[in-house]
């Protein structure tokens, strides 16, 4: 259920980073790295919840993850409606400036 979850999560992160704010941004160097580690988490987990049934331990430790993966995606949602309204805001700005103009030039 977990790795799942996680799954999603990169899956959402993947496409936020590779939009426009990863272009702005160049997140492209650390983007590889947070792969590569969600990939790694991945395997453990797929072996962690093998053994959960048998410890209870892992599955206190999966369902901590779990909750983890959760408010990192609740963060990554937040990220993604502040860029969202950023750049709204610029647009606003850019059609601000054109009507400014537009009335200067009419004057």
């Amino acid at each position: 259920m977990a790795e799942a979850f996680l799954q999603v999560l990169l899956d959402n992160l993947t496409c936020f980073i590779q939009g426009e704010l990863g272009l702005i941004l160049g997140f492209k160097d650390e983007f590889e790295k947070l792969q590569s580690t969600f990939t790694t988490i991945q395997a453990v987990l797929e072996d962690a919840q093998k053994k959960q049934l048998k410890d209870k331990a892992i599955e206190n430790w999966l369902q901590k993850l779990n909750s983890a993966a959760y408010e990192a995606d609740d963060i990554l949602d937040e990220c993604k409606l502040k860029h969202q309204l950023d750049r709204r805001r610029i647009n606003m700005g850019v059609i601000i400036q054109r009507l400014s103009l537009s009335v200067t030039r009419l004057g």
